[in-house]
């Protein structure tokens, strides 16, 4: 499973709107849509993924460990 899945599941799961979840996780909407549909950033040519605030509070929220949400990330870069 990657970050995009599991954020997509987790919205899911608590009937929740992209913008919703964003809000709950105090990023911006587009911020929120490029991490669940994986869009890459052309400048660094890589998956946009979330940094280490925005994981803890991914963490928080899902209540999950940041190492679990890290691993989601890195799974996702590959």
């Amino acid at each position: 499973m990657t970050i995009s899945e599991f954020l997509k599941q987790e919205r899911t799961k608590r009937c929740l709107t992209q913008r919703e979840m964003a809000d709950c996780l105090g990023i911006s909407l587009s911020t929120y849509v490029c991490y669940e549909n994986a869009w890459e950033n052309k400048k660094r040519k890589q998956k946009r993924t979330p940094g280490r605030i925005t994981a803890r509070r991914i963490a928080s929220f899902t209540g999950q460990t940041s190492e679990f949400i890290n691993d989601l990330i890195e799974q996702e870069r590959r």
